[in-house]
């Protein structure tokens, strides 16, 4: 809990920094990108929680990987590499985002399902949980899931909805066992 509450603080300090600059976009994509390389370079990581290394090193690997990109974004990776904290960047990006999407009055979701959902589909799951949440705009995120057999499974932040078949049967299966005793 300790750690949320610390990673969150970096992404509302970066947020507030951005918003006053009017740069949030920029920052929410640039944080994205040092999301992707945090998940996706090993090395990247490895290199900079090598404790072997001296963090001038490490603060010119972030200079020169993330030079495109605004000093804030630099500035911020380097404070949680100062911190001990590098392997956080990619729960920095996410609360950031959550962060953004609140502003926008938009929410992110991923949607199971067993086969890819077509664009009208999609428009209507975007459409309803909008108006469940009284959100503008819901995007989806669609992610193929063999094993539900039918139906639905909808995350948004720490919220399932699970409207799957294979969900349905585990409860029919769950009833029967405690009706069965």
């Amino acid at each position: 809990m300790r750690d949320v509450t610390i990673v969150k603080r970096y992404a509302e300090a970066l947020f507030e920094v951005a918003e006053n600059r009017d740069i949030v976009e920029t920052v929410r994509a640039e944080l994205h990108t040092a999301k992707q390389v945090a998940q996706n370079d090993a090395a990247f990581l490895r290199f900079l929680s090598e404790p072997k290394i001296g963090l001038d090193k490490k603060k010119a690997l972030i200079e020169t990987s993330f030079a495109a990109g605004s000093i804030e974004v630099r500035n911020t990776l380097k404070l949680l590499l100062d911190a001990g904290r590098i392997s956080s960047i990619p729960q920095v990006a996410d609360a950031f985002q959550t962060m953004f999407d609140e502003k926008q009055g938009t929410a992110q979701a991923t949607v199971y399902s067993v086969r890819e959902l077509s664009d009208a589909e999609r428009q209507t799951v975007a459409e309803t949980f909008a108006k469940r949440l009284g959100k503008q705009t819901v995007s989806i995120d669609n992610k193929v899931d063999p094993t539900l057999l039918g139906g639905l499974k909808v995350r948004i932040g720490n919220t399932i909805y699970d409207s799957s078949i294979k969900n349905k049967l585990t409860r029919i299966e769950r009833n029967l066992v405690n009706v069965s005793k």
